[in-house]
């Protein structure tokens, strides 16, 4: 039975309290470290957990994982967020800083083992530069730096255009704006956040927002499923609220060729647009991290936690990746906050956690528009 470390920054993320249950059913043993009173402590799902306070150190919290995958003899680390991937990340350098021959060396030699490259979600812009030098269909994209970049730089991407920034998450670095000089201006406000990150301006490409998920190791996709985007929570760059499943071959290459190209082992994700051209694909963003959707693999046909518990035990696994197609799913509670009379609450599968009732509650609890009704 593999053992999976699921490592959480985030308080209240959906898809990371989802996780538990996919990756049990898949014959896991499942440890977690998570905020305390955080979402992915209400699963029903968990072998043990290491629940953390309020402005414990990066540096901390990477070697309190670090332990406990010696502890647990953890044969995955899984960094369910954007800022827990950075936290893993930080292994390498922390490696460097203590005893060669230490115990805690050893620890961090573990994470580093899935966690020892580039974070692309760090470098989305980089990510985009790199698919396009392999021949994958990109947008067209310019650096922007307010001192030096000149609005003729922008005007050939056509209007209007998208700002985006690294290191962004779930739309919220993400800006149409209708001209080249509404880009430059917005530029050269403080970024989201307040981070110093990489904006470019970027081709807005006209078509259905898709995405796969899947799961990899060594840089060998293992499983994997695609589908498209019907609604987004918050439209029109926020999170999937509704999707529908696709057997979509191209969508599945352009996914396997950037896992080889970044040798990427975990669970992940890439979106795309199928554009109204009716061309290839185009890649917009490397997910290094589950995405809300990971979960999903029973309902797709392509069980991603299953395929990753064979490989780390050493078993065969046939991979489907992804030939369900037409079937939708309304995600939980993603839908239902955008349209509490959604037709898609009905028609589609909607994804409601019922064999986990704490968890239910404690997503319904925690979502504003639930909590004030």
């Amino acid at each position: 039975m593999p053992t999976a470390l699921l490592v959480s920054c985030a308080m209240y993320r959906y898809g990371t309290a989802r996780m538990p249950a996919a990756l049990k059913a898949a014959g896991f043993r499942v440890f977690v470290i998570c905020p305390r009173d955080s979402l992915l402590e209400f699963s029903d799902q968990i072998d043990g957990r290491h629940c953390f306070a309020p402005g414990l150190a990066f540096d901390d919290l990477t070697v309190t994982a670090a332990r406990a995958a010696a502890r647990f003899q953890a044969d995955i680390v899984i960094g369910c967020e954007e800022a827990a991937v950075r936290v893993l990340g930080l292994a390498g350098q922390l490696r460097e800083r203590i005893p060669e021959d230490s115990a805690d060396a050893r620890s961090l030699r573990i994470v580093q083992g899935w966690y020892a490259g580039h974070s692309w979600e760090e470098g989305r812009s980089r990510c985009v530069e790199m698919a396009a030098a392999a021949g994958i269909r990109t947008p067209r994209q310019v650096a922007v730096d307010p001192q030096r970049t000149a609005l003729a730089d922008l005007v050939g991407l056509g209007e209007p255009l998208l700002l985006k920034y690294d290191g962004s998450s779930a739309g919220s670095g993400v800006f149409l704006v209708s001209s080249a000089r509404q880009a430059m201006e917005l530029a050269a406000k403080p970024p989201p956040g307040g981070a110093v990150r990489q904006v470019v301006a970027q081709e807005f490409v006209r078509g259905r927002a898709a995405s796969v998920s899947f799961c990899a190791v060594g840089g060998r996709m293992l499983e994997g499923f695609a589908y498209t985007v019907l609604h987004h929570q918050p439209e029109p760059f926020g999170p999937a609220s509704v999707i529908e499943m696709a057997d979509h071959p191209a969508l599945i290459g352009m996914a396997r060729r950037i896992v080889e190209l970044t040798g990427y082992s975990g669970f992940g994700g890439i979106d795309a647009i199928l554009p109204e051209d009716g061309g290839a694909p185009v890649f917009l963003e490397f997910n290094t991290r589950p995405t809300q959707t990971t979960h999903l693999g029973g309902v797709a046909g392509s069980d991603l936690c299953r395929a990753m518990s064979a490989a780390l035990a050493g078993r065969p696994y046939d991979g489907v990746f992804g030939r369900t197609a037409g079937k939708q799913v309304a995600l939980f509670p993603s839908e239902l906050t955008r349209d509490p009379k959604s037709r898609y609450l009905t028609s589609a599968h909607h994804d409601v956690p019922w064999n986990e009732r704490r968890l239910t509650t404690a997503i319904l609890t925690v979502t504003p528009q639930f909590r004030l009704a």
